[in-house]
């Protein structure tokens, strides 16, 4: 097995990793032992979940909250978490941990795995990436808490906090509340805000995180943050600036989604609607009440996605090359 595995270039053992993680968990989801007395899935709705949470796409053909009981939803946070950082990246840790040198196979998959070029940082490089995950993740689901475990009661509440945290940090757009998404709590600023921040930190991207990261230990150096560091932050604030405002206005007067609330609740729904379209999936309107121009808008907003440098990338390439 391991001569096979060695034979396979990196990009192949990715697709391996992906399509094993993706089989294991339709599995343990489709034990009856992790769904609840009412759950009316069959094996290829669980197949469905279990794709879309690797995935991360935020599709389902069955609600979480009506399928799955606590072990079930514990499985598809595994799932989600194990999709927005990648099984190899799981596996590098493993390797890290144990002091076990990684092999010349091992790190060139890792290195394509995480997209990175230099050899000598990916464990520095992956105990940051899990470090910030999981601190991240942690406060989000601390601050949710606050809102759902009065509602929800101890046990409840804080499953669906870790579950919405780790959803929205990985871009996800899976809720365990029910088929109506975040619906209910539109107006809530804490909860609408904190996971609008969990969805912009985790879009980001490794690279970003990594290189602000490097900038603030070494402030009071001359260190300059690197052109695609500058480029997604400064793309990502254009793009949720201008959503924001041009959702603001074509949902302005339609009172189905957003005009028959207060100013203040109108610009929050609209700034979390710009957060969530572009990668996430979460929903706090009807979409089959908004307006054609605001779906052409998401639309739009869908196809730049989370870290949008590629388009001025494109750009730039092609201009290179007719010159």
């Amino acid at each position: 097995m391991s001569r096979f595995l060695s034979r396979l270039s990196p990009a192949r053992r990715i697709l391996l990793s992906f399509a094993l993680v993706i089989v294991v968990g339709s599995l343990l989801l489709n034990l009856p032992i992790m769904q609840t007395a009412t759950s009316k899935a069959n094996y290829f709705d669980h197949l469905f979940t279990s794709v879309s949470m690797v995935c991360v796409t935020g599709l389902f053909t069955q609600s979480v909250a009506d399928t799955y009981n606590i072990w079930g939803q514990i499985i598809c946070m595994l799932l989600i978490q194990i999709g927005g950082l990648g099984l190899i990246s799981f596996i590098g840790l493993i390797y890290v941990r144990s002091n076990q040198k990684l092999s010349f196979s091992n790190r060139t998959t890792l290195q394509e795995s995480l997209s990175r070029d230099e050899t000598n940082s990916i464990r520095d490089f992956l105990r940051s990436i899990f470090l910030i995950t999981f601190s991240i993740e942690a406060l989000g689901a601390f601050i949710l808490s606050f809102r759902f475990v009065p509602l929800l009661g101890w046990g409840k509440g804080l499953l669906t906090s870790i579950f919405l945290a780790i959803s929205a940090f990985c871009n996800a757009g899976f809720d365990n509340l029910g088929s109506t998404s975040l619906l209910a709590y539109k107006t809530d600023a804490l909860v609408n805000l904190t996971i609008a921040a969990l969805i912009i930190m985790g879009g980001l991207g490794f690279s970003v995180w990594f290189d602000l990261k490097t900038n603030i230990q070494t402030k009071g150096h001359k260190r300059k943050l690197r052109f695609h560091t500058k480029l997604v932050l400064a793309l990502t604030a254009l793009i949720l600036i201008s959503g924001t405002c041009l959702t603001f206005l074509t949902e302005y007067q339609n009172t189905a989604t957003i005009g028959r609330l207060p100013f203040e609740k109108k610009l929050l729904v609209s700034f979390f609607q710009t957060v969530t379209m572009r990668t996430a999936g979460f929903a706090t309107i009807d979409y089959t009440q908004a307006r054609p121009v605001t779906l052409l808008l998401y639309i739009i907003q869908m196809f730049l996605g989370g870290a949008p440098v590629w388009p001025p990338y494109v750009f730039s390439l092609y201009h290179s090359k007719s010159l």
